[in-house]
């Protein structure tokens, strides 16, 4: 059955509910995936590997127990169900509600103490009012250099006074000028040849330069540098991908007391960020792929490469589930870091229970067909640094792209011998592995 969701009007009385006690702008968005997926026809699992996501994680989605970290994975669910662009539209404005809400009670969770807050915007006003009375005097200094040096060009201030400080009372100064000796009218007339001399020098170089160098003397052009065109595709990756939705571990190098109670996959990076954290034993990566028309990309092969290897790095073994369970194995690449010359190998998932085939290059993607790719990059014995090249063609064009971190390599560090913790929720604190 299918549930229309450009209901503009709908959403907007949504988005102005806040604070009147009605249902929150996550459950609408939770009701509008949830006719997204009934409509569909089809289960969680398969519609979570068509959008890139887990079976569990779409599931938390739909269930309003999670608001999606950004908002692609809901655009992929609206366009794998056939949404027109103006629905999608209200689905986003939608989902911008919801994580704006989230983003509000992870703040409030996180706020610090309110006499902190005072005194940091007491000393922050004190600097304010301490540079603002430097740059006033600052801002009269300049001024004054200004009207100085303008009369000194204006010539309302003899050059001599302005450059060199001179004693009223000298008497070099108390008859006036120093007399200069009459000139002679032999002297008179070499002064006046040699201006004449300089005069026809000045032209005979202007005309020179005006003229520019012979054709013999102008450089050869130099053909137009080519540039690597840009890929016909676009990807974002997201490095933060847990097992089935809950497991994974990092290692944080802070005392176990500092580290803040394990965060849902949506909030990993930002929580991974604020202590510094670092994969431990592996890195799921998800590659999202998709055309920028609708000619066909070839996705010819995939590439790993390690940029730097180091000893693995020092820290605590953190876990983010102390167990958790599912059919859904999306893992596509394997990679073994530790190797001299590591390579993805691709390997078979599982889907409750129906096999999930290896993919095999070549591969195809294009506008309406987009693909993700999930490379899972393992590391026991280093601190590795590295990328993934993808290679591609299209319409008679090639090249190869580089996929990282926004910029900067994915990291996996070994974890041997660490110290493991897990998570009691009862009293509340992080417990060493017995």
């Amino acid at each position: 059955m299918e549930h229309p969701l450009g209901r503009p009007q709908e959403v907007e009385r949504v988005l102005g509910e806040r604070g009147t006690g009605e249902r929150s702008a996550r459950e609408a968005l939770a009701e509008r995936l949830r006719e997204l997926r009934e409509g569909s026809g089809r289960t969680y699992a398969s519609l979570a590997r068509r959008i890139g996501v887990s079976g569990s994680t779409l599931h938390r989605y739909c269930t309003g127990q999670t608001v999606p970290a950004e908002f692609a994975p809901v655009e992929r669910l609206a366009r794998l169900c056939g949404r027109s662009g103006e629905e999608r539209e209200a689905l986003q404005r939608l989902w911008l509600r919801a994580d704006a809400e989230r983003v509000e009670r992870q703040e409030a969770g996180l706020a610090g103490s309110p006499a902190a807050g005072v005194g940091e915007d007491a000393e922050a006003g004190a600097a304010l009012g301490t540079g603002t009375e430097a740059g006033a005097d600052a801002a009269v200094r300049r001024s004054r250099d200004t009207a100085t040096g303008t009369q000194a060009l204006s010539g309302s201030v003899p050059p001599a006074a302005a450059a060199v400080h001179r004693d009223e009372g000298s008497s070099a100064y108390a008859g006036g000028p120093p007399a200069h000796a009459p000139r002679s009218r032999s002297v008179r007339r070499w002064v006046q040849a040699l201006a004449v001399c300089a005069v026809a020098a000045l032209a005979l170089v202007l005309v020179a330069a005006s003229a520019g160098p012979s054709r013999q003397q102008r450089p050869e052009r130099q053909p137009p540098v080519a540039r690597p065109a840009a890929p016909p595709f676009t990807w974002t990756s997201d490095d933060h991908v847990w097992k089935y939705g809950c497991g994974h571990t990092y290692l944080v190098g802070g005392p176990p007391a500092a580290v803040p109670p394990p965060p849902a996959e949506a909030d990993a990076e930002s929580w991974a960020t604020a202590l510094g954290a670092v994969h431990a034993g592996e890195t799921g990566v998800r590659i999202t792929l998709q055309g920028t028309d609708e000619r066909a990309v070839v996705l010819e092969a995939l590439r790993i490469r390690v940029v730097e290897r180091r000893e693995p790095a020092e820290g605590r073994v953190h876990r983010m589930s102390s167990g958790c369970g599912g059919a859904l194995t999306p893992r596509m690449f394997d990679v073994d870091l530790d190797v001299a010359r590591p390579v993805a190998r691709s390997v078979p998932g599982n889907d409750t229970g129906e096999p999930i085939p290896a993919v095999s290059f070549p591969y195809r993607v294009s506008a309406s067909d987009p693909e993700v790719f999930l490379v899972t990059g393992r590391a026991a014995d280093c601190d590795c640094d590295w990328v993934a090249e993808l290679r591609w063609s299209s319409g008679g064009r090639s090249g190869t792209v580089r996929i990282d971190d926004g910029g900067r390599p994915f990291r996996t560090s070994g974890a041997p011998g660490r110290p493991v913790h897990d998570y009691d929720f009862v009293t509340r604190r992080w417990v060493a592995e017995p």
